[in-house]
C-alpha cells in the first residue's frame, strides 16, 4: 500500500526478531523473487502478470469474486526499494509487538490491518491497482502505540509517536502512496491495539472476541468498498 518512511527510534529490550515477524518478512522476500522480473531491480521490476492477477483492485473482486485480492496485494511491492522500506519497518516495530503480546495476537493484528488497509484502498482509489506491505506496517505501529500506553510505557518517549506523525504526513505529501490503504491499516491497528491492551489485565477470550469481530468487518467493509470501483467515493 504504497512505501513508508525509516525511522529508527530508541526503546524496549533488545531481543532478537520473533518467529511470526520473521516469518512475515520471509514470505514476502519469497514473494517478491516469485513476481519480479530480477534484471530490472533498478526500477519498476514487478512483473505485469503478477499486477493484473494479485493486486488489491475493485473491479475483479466485486464482478469476479476475487476477494482473495483483499489479502494478496499486500504481499506484492512494486520495486526492491518498496519491499525494503516495508520490510525494515516490519522488523523494527512487528518483533516489538510480537514480543509483548505473543505472536498468535500479533499475527491477529496484522491479519486485520491487512484487510482494514484493503478498503481504505479500495474506498480511496477502487480503481488502482494498490500493492504493499504498508496497512499491515502502519497497523503494527498503531497497535505498539496502545499496548504500550496501557501497559505504563510511554512511547512517546522514544519515539514512536513520532514515527507514526511523520509516516502519516507523508502519506499525503509523497506521490504515488495509498492514503486509504496506510490509514486504513492504522485504524485497523488502532481497533487491535485498544482491544488487546494491557496483557496483564485482558483476557484471551476477550481479545480474540474482539480481533475476530474486527476481521470480520475488515473483510466485509473491503468487498463493500470494492463495489465503488463503478462511482468512486473521491
Amino acid at each position: 500500500m504504497g512505501s513508508t518512511v525509516q525511522v529508527v527510534f530508541t526503546g524496549g529490550h533488545h531481543n532478537p526478531a520473533k518467529p511470526a515477524t520473521v516469518a512475515l518478512i520471509t514470505a514476502n522476500c519469497f514473494i517478491f523473487l516469485l513476481t519480479h522480473d530480477m534484471t530490472m531491480l533498478g526500477g519498476p521490476s514487478l512483473r505485469q502478470a503478477s499486477l493484473i492477477k494479485w493486486a488489491t483492485y475493485g473491479f475483479p473482486i466485486d464482478e469476479i469474486g476475487e476477494w482473495w485480492r483483499l489479502a494478496s496485494g499486500a504481499f506484492l511491492h512494486a520495486d526492491v526499494r518498496h519491499l525494503l522500506l516495508n520490510m525494515v519497518m516490519l522488523f523494527l516495530l512487528g518483533r516489538r509487538l510480537e514480543r509483548q503480546i505473543g505472536s498468535p495476537a500479533f499475527l491477529g493484528v496484522c491479519v486485520t490491518s491487512m484487510l482494514w488497509g484493503s478498503m481504505g484502498a479500495l474506498i480511496a482509489t477502487p480503481n488502482t491497482a494498490v500493492v504493499g506491505a504498508s496497512g499491515i506496517v502502519y497497523g503494527i505501529m498503531a497497535a505498539v502505540l496502545l499496548v504500550e500506553r496501557s501497559s505504563g510505557r510511554d512511547p512517546w518517549s522514544e519515539g514512536l509517536g513520532t514515527l507514526i506523525i511523520v509516516n502519516v504526513v507523508l502519506s499525503f505529501v509523497i506521490p504515488g502512496i495509498s492514503v486509504g490503504g496506510h490509514l486504513g491499516g492504522l485504524t485497523g491497528g488502532l481497533i487491535c491495539g485498544w482491544t488487546a491492551g494491557d496483557q496483564r489485565r485482558k483476557s484471551v477470550s476477550r481479545i480474540w472476541t474482539g480481533f475476530s469481530i474486527a476481521t470480520f468487518l475488515g473483510f466485509t467493509l473491503g468487498l463493500m468498498a470494492a463495489k465503488t470501483w463503478l462511482n468512486p467515493l473521491i
